[in-house]
């Protein structure tokens, strides 16, 4: 059996406050680069030291979390800093944390940016803190993306394949949208279909058929899943199915128009825009 280690530790920054006459400095040569997960609940924690590396009393004091564009210094995410030192206890003497919800990262790009800790002067002015023994103020995030999954466009199809169906009394044209790879390979038994359709004033059938046959033609072994009836419908409208299919495809038929029993005449029918298929 496999066994994965799985390690919980806090994702610490170090900052550093010049708030002492200390002439020695002890140097430190770089600030470590910070790495948070995009889409994500994230907590830094901030430590803040004075220039000879010893812990700050922060608890009566007041700071500002600022991160960047790296390229054009946009102002992204400004975020209070929740003070964790209460002034007695030796372990959270000069820490602070600030938390990130899953909606301050999720539309950000997985790229590097630079973040900025303010100090709130008793003017109400901001002083700034370094991220760095050589009063570097900026130091580097790097928003990573490795755990939710990226979104794949909706397949979208608006030219539909014309097939005049002779059999019988049907006498009628039908529209379909070929064969729409499923991806059986990404799912799982209860995997979820949708299918939205984009209709003016339309009248007629629209039919979604799934198959299990790789490499279906025209006149494959489809089954039909869901049947949609409309009377000249404006708007968009979806339809959601369970299962594994190899292929997708949505048929449209649109009603006779009594006065010459034909159902290609869109003044009648109407028209079915577009189709967006997602699995």
């Amino acid at each position: 059996m496999q066994k994965v280690p799985v390690y919980l530790y806090n994702n610490t920054v170090e900052i550093l406050l010049d708030l002492d006459q200390n002439i020695r400095v002890n140097n430190i040569m770089y600030q470590k680069n910070i790495s948070i997960q995009r889409g994500l609940k994230n907590r830094l924690q901030l430590q803040f030291k004075n220039s000879d590396q010893k812990l700050v009393d922060v608890s009566s004091s007041t700071f500002v979390f600022s991160m960047f564009d790296d390229t054009d210094q946009r102002l992204l995410i400004e975020k209070p800093v929740e003070i964790l030192d209460d002034g007695a206890t030796r372990s959270l003497r000069g820490l602070a944390q600030v938390t990130f919800a899953e909606t301050d990262t999720l539309n950000l790009e997985s790229v590097y940016y630079k973040f900025a800790v303010k100090r709130m002067a008793t003017d109400g002015s901001f002083e700034p803190t370094y991220a760095n023994t050589y009063y570097g103020v900026g130091g580097t995030l790097k928003l990573e993306h490795d755990v939710e999954p990226v979104l794949k466009p909706s397949v979208e199809i608006s030219s539909f394949q014309m097939v005049y169906n002779a059999d019988g009394d049907k006498l009628r044209y039908e529209w379909n949208s070929g064969n729409i790879n499923a991806h059986p390979e990404y799912k799982n038994a209860g995997a979820l279909n949708t299918c939205a359709f984009y209709m003016t004033a339309y009248r007629g059938q629209v039919i979604v058929e799934g198959t299990l046959e790789n490499n279906p033609g025209t006149f494959g072994n489809y089954a039909v899943i869901a049947t949609l009836n409309y009377n000249q419908f404006t708007g968009i409208d979806y339809v959601n199915f369970n299962g594994i299919f190899s292929k997708i495809r949505v048929k449209y038929i649109p009603s006779k128009n009594p006065a010459n029993n034909q159902n290609n005449d869109i003044s009648y029918t109407g028209t079915f825009d577009k189709l967006l298929y997602r699995c």
